[in-house]
């Protein structure tokens, strides 16, 4: 359990290294800080003044331990605020300044020029989360509507959108109307793969009221139908892996690099359990011009002080055999004893890979492709449950 909550807090960590909130959807955050929003013709502008945290880390270890206001400082803000102001004969008016209802922070905020509404958007580290993707306020600081992704678009919709390890990749930069009584958010069309440019479909808020509606009706179905068929898409598609992942696994029935790479790992997971850390090398074939550094590769994956679990396989299970017996003929007797080795081999030449690897004293471990490995139970209920 602690090895578990370590590797989470070092994800989020990663997570957590470089970014500066903007109005698009990122993968890495850096500390909020107090940032001033302003309007299209500079007549208003917005302070935002995020809650204080102690640090990143903090906030990570809280979030993961449960204990609320994540992060927080001891004597620090304990809520998000904002002042709004106008400017007057050159000079700022403040209309209203209060706590907002983001968690630590947004990421983006637009005022309208007169001030009268601000809406916000997403939260720190986690945008298009929670209940307050969007949230208008009114004229003296009073919540209009909170909104949640839910409310804007269905949840297929939303599970077909791009997802990071924080975050939902779902909008563009979002404006208000040309009669200031909407706000127009552009929302992302989900697609099959994230090539070509982003296509938008506008989604309105009216801003008295918090009533949404699509800015036009035809695009809007048009971007729910392909909402639901990506959705379905990737329905199927963790179906097929799911049942890839629960059946018996056998060898890859096309001599790849990489398929020989995924069923190294899968097979000594499935021998080993989940938490091993195994190195993979594939052999490719002799007569391929990038061939040379393979059989580097595979010398060091064995020769280096930290390689304790190794896993072995070849396009031309032949070559594997002789490039064996060169490295065992060449390394001291007993250098590998404390090095597991696994060879995907079949049976017809495990007697010679024995033989060329026994005076290096390695541990070897057979994996033959034609014969299968059931899944354990442990990493299906880690993946999918009891």
């Amino acid at each position: 359990m602690q090895f578990l909550r370590m590797a989470v807090l070092i994800g989020l960590a990663l997570v957590a290294t470089s970014f500066t909130p903007t109005a698009s959807c990122a993968d890495s955050w850096t500390m909020p800080t107090t940032r001033t929003f302003t309007s299209c013709k500079g007549h208003a502008r917005v302070t935002v003044t995020p809650r204080d945290l102690e640090s990143q880390l903090a906030y990570f270890e809280d979030k993961v331990d449960h204990v609320e206001p994540a992060g927080q400082t001891e004597n620090g803000p304990r809520a998000a605020t904002a002042r709004v102001q106008t400017r007057t004969g050159g000079r700022w008016r403040t209309v209203w300044e209060k706590p907002i209802a983001n968690e630590v922070a947004p990421v983006d905020v637009i005022v309208r020029e007169d001030g009268a509404y601000t809406v916000t958007f997403d939260n720190w580290h986690g945008t298009g989360y929670g209940p307050n993707a969007v949230v208008i306020y009114g004229p003296s600081g009073e919540q209009v509507r909170a909104l949640a992704l839910t409310d804007l678009v269905p949840q297929d919709y939303i599970d077909a959108l791009p997802h990071s390890v924080s975050s939902i990749r779902w909008r563009g930069k979002p404006c208000f109307s040309s009669d200031g009584r909407r706000v127009v958010i552009p929302v992302l069309v989900p697609t099959s793969d994230d090539e070509g440019p982003d296509s938008m479909v506008p989604i309105t808020v009216d801003l008295a009221t918090g009533a949404v509606a699509p800015a036009n009706d035809f695009a809007l179905e048009q971007a729910l139908s392909a909402g639901r068929r990506v959705h379905a898409e990737q329905l199927a598609a963790a179906a097929r892996a799911k049942a890839a992942f629960l059946a018996p696994l056998l060898g890859p029935a096309v001599n790849d690099q990489r398929e020989w790479h995924d069923y190294l790992r899968e097979a000594v997971a499935r021998l080993r359990g989940p938490d091993i850390s195994t190195s993979t090398t594939v052999l490719r074939l002799p007569g391929a011009k990038d061939y040379a550094i393979t059989e580097t590769w595979t010398r060091e994956a064995l020769t280096k002080s930290y390689a304790d679990n190794v896993a072995l396989a070849s396009l031309s299970p032949a070559n594997m055999v002789a490039v064996l017996h060169r490295i065992g003929a060449s390394l001291p007797p007993g250098s590998l004893s404390k090095v597991t080795l696994y060879v995907a081999a079949r049976g017809d030449i495990w007697p010679e890979i024995r033989a060329a690897m026994a005076p290096t004293g390695v541990h070897l471990v057979q994996l033959d492709p034609d014969r299968p490995i059931p899944q354990r139970r442990d990493r299906i209920a880690q993946r999918y449950g009891a």
